[in-house]
């Protein structure tokens, strides 16, 4: 297993719980595990909840990623609207800018720096001079719609984002970089009636009116369980083996450089996105179009051909990182869907089991505002209502 830059200062020690019986288990324990028991809490604080996790906080996706809090890249809202339609894409985009209002309304709040939080906007390039035509077109269809984007030149991207050699792009002006561990921490800190169990390996599930989980030390009972395993979902509930199926992105971060980086920005040639951290180091991730079939994993570990591919970048496209020393290598299992949205609701067979998997590569823009949906619908389906937007919905996939 890599551990990645944020994870390098997280105390990792299995913690058991003398406690056998609790009123809802999730099970993962990222983001949108806690997430979910943060909603749970806040529409219930009498409610016992545990979280259970193999490894230890954030150590799946949630601790490995490049820590944008964005709506994605502007090339995401484009693929939106071509396989949704613009209504339905804005809709989408406008769940992850609710999510961002949400984690600093309820999370964050004015305590910026406890997260290394910054809202800079985001940048995605235009990496050919047809790209930055489409783009200038694309930008006033998101700006028709109310997102607020505006169109940059050479000499901007040069200057704010240190790269060169590319006619413009589009910057969306709302989006953010974060520390996702303190961001996790921060959210474990405000969860009063929620017992952590780490270093358990689950090795089934059952559900009906109770539920069990048996690990390999213990059993524990719950009127609920709320899956949270992301790209790993498939290994508890193999039903999903072809609905969430686990892609591995891998990044690089290098040694201190002058600030040069003004937010996140993304090169959709080569899934390619980068940002600097206000410590100095450059981050960069991505090239997974450069190996996919191997890719296609859910083993974490970095790879030659990858990694090469960063450096190569990294050293080539920023002004003064032609010697550039790389101090951290890691890798991160998302989960995709096959229409690239997420998978959310209970469980279509089994009762009492609530799933929130297949973020896509977008969970840090998704699962805090998801988490609510979630945890809303599920204390409301006896009274048949269901806040579950229609494209996350769990039954539009047959299993």
């Amino acid at each position: 297993m890599t551990i990645s830059y944020w994870q390098q200062n997280l105390s990792q020690a299995p913690q058991l719980s003398n406690s056998k019986s609790f009123d809802v288990c999730i099970i993962g324990a990222g983001i949108a595990g806690l997430s979910t028991a943060y909603w749970l809490e806040k529409n219930n604080p009498n409610l016992k909840i545990a979280i259970i996790d193999q490894f230890f906080l954030g150590a799946g996706a949630s601790g490995r990623n490049a820590g944008f809090i964005t709506c994605g890249s502007a090339e995401h809202f484009q693929k939106l609207i071509t396989a949704f339609g613009i209504n339905k894409a804005t809709e989408i985009w406008q769940f992850s800018e609710k999510n961002r209002e949400l984690l600093i309304q309820e999370i964050i709040k004015d305590d910026f720096d406890s997260v290394d939080f910054k809202q800079t906007g985001s940048c995605t390039v235009a990496a050919t001079a047809d790209d930055w035509q489409r783009y200038q077109n694309l930008s006033l269809t998101m700006h028709t719609v109310g997102i607020d984007t505006e169109l940059v030149d050479e000499k901007y991207l040069e200057h704010h984002y240190g790269v060169n050699g590319f006619s413009g792009a589009i910057q969306y002006k709302h989006d953010g970089v974060i520390h996702p561990i303190k961001l996790l921490e921060k959210i474990k800190s405000k969860l009063k009636s929620t017992t952590f169990i780490f270093g358990e390996k689950i090795i089934n599930i059952e559900s009906n009116s109770v539920c069990k989980i048996t690990t390999t030390q213990i059993q524990i009972q719950c009127q609920k369980i709320f899956s949270c395993l992301n790209g790993f979902t498939s290994e508890l509930l193999l039903e999903y083996k072809n609905l969430i199926k686990p892609q591995r992105g891998q990044i690089i971060l290098t040694e201190p450089l002058p600030l040069f980086v003004k937010g996140p920005c993304y090169l959709t040639k080569h899934l390619c996105y980068f940002r600097q951290l206000h410590t100095g180091e450059l981050l960069v991730g991505g090239f997974r179009n450069f190996d996919i079939e191997n890719e296609n994993t859910a083993t974490d570990q970095i790879t030659e051909k990858i990694q090469n591919a960063l450096t190569d970048f990294t050293q080539n496209y920023f002004k003064n990182t032609k010697n550039i020393k790389i101090r951290n290598r890691w890798s991160g299992i998302m989960g995709f869907t096959p229409d690239g949205q997420l998978i959310l609701g209970e469980h279509p067979t089994r009762k009492n089991i609530f799933l929130m998997g297949g973020c896509s590569g977008h969970g840090m823009g998704l699962s805090f505002h998801a988490a609510k949906v979630l945890v809303e619908s599920s204390e409301n389906i006896k009274a048949g209502t269901h806040d579950v937007p229609a494209h996350f919905k769990i039954d539009r996939f047959k299993i």
